[in-house]
């Protein structure tokens, strides 16, 4: 069943319900799964379809990623130039990493406008 999802539900009924329902399956010869499957989706068939989500605005979320590893670059940068806590290597290819993603992101930018 590609692209189907299960979704666990509980069904309240009353007892007579509940036994109508147990007939109706043994009728039809049908599993409970397969029934509700197929009620849902023949109700669903009538209901509208849920509007589009808005475009994704590229710039502004690249912007946005530039604003976060700017100011993550900006911390990390006081560690580097402490006399007296020398950074360790991790941090040093940290800021670099940071430095490189910024560079990608700013070129990123320029070729959307």
């Amino acid at each position: 069943m590609s692209g189907h999802y299960t979704i666990p539900t509980r069904i309240r009924l009353t007892e007579a319900q509940r036994e109508q329902l147990y007939w109706l399956l043994r009728e039809r010869g049908q599993e409970l799964d397969d029934l509700m499957t197929e009620l849902v989706a023949d109700y669903l068939a009538g209901q509208p379809l849920p509007p589009s989500p808005p475009p994704i605005d590229r710039q502004a979320t690249i912007r946005e990623q530039l604003r976060l590893r700017r100011n993550q670059l900006r911390m990390l940068r006081n560690h580097l130039h402490d006399p007296h806590n020398p950074p360790p290597g991790w941090l040093r290819a940290m800021v670099a990493e940071l430095e490189e993603e910024i560079a990608r992101l700013e070129v990123e930018l320029h070729r959307e406008d």
